[in-house]
């Protein structure tokens, strides 16, 4: 299990909850851009710098909710579950 620190917005207010998840259930991780404009339009109060990223995660359909908005990278997302990022590369 790991834990990720998530935001959500409720009534026009941003607010950061933790989660646990099981690793084994995530599907895809990508970056989100909608979130990361709205944090460089300041649009996010959360207190973060702007060189702060965040995350889409989806999960598996068994895990009980499809999709949450993780704090940090696609890149360190996938770091702390412990698996390797691998690129594809053009030929």
């Amino acid at each position: 299990m790991i834990e990720l620190i998530t935001i959500s917005n409720a009534g026009g207010n941003w607010y950061l909850n933790k989660v646990v998840i099981n690793p084994q259930h995530i599907a895809t991780v990508a970056e989100s851009q909608e979130h990361n404009r709205l944090l460089k339009e300041g649009k996010i109060n959360l207190g973060f710098g702007e060189q702060v990223k965040f995350s889409k995660v989806q999960m598996a359909i068994t895990s009980g909710f499809s999709e949450f908005i993780a704090v940090g990278s696609p890149t360190s997302i996938i770091e702390k579950l412990g698996r390797e990022t691998k690129q594809l590369l053009k030929g």
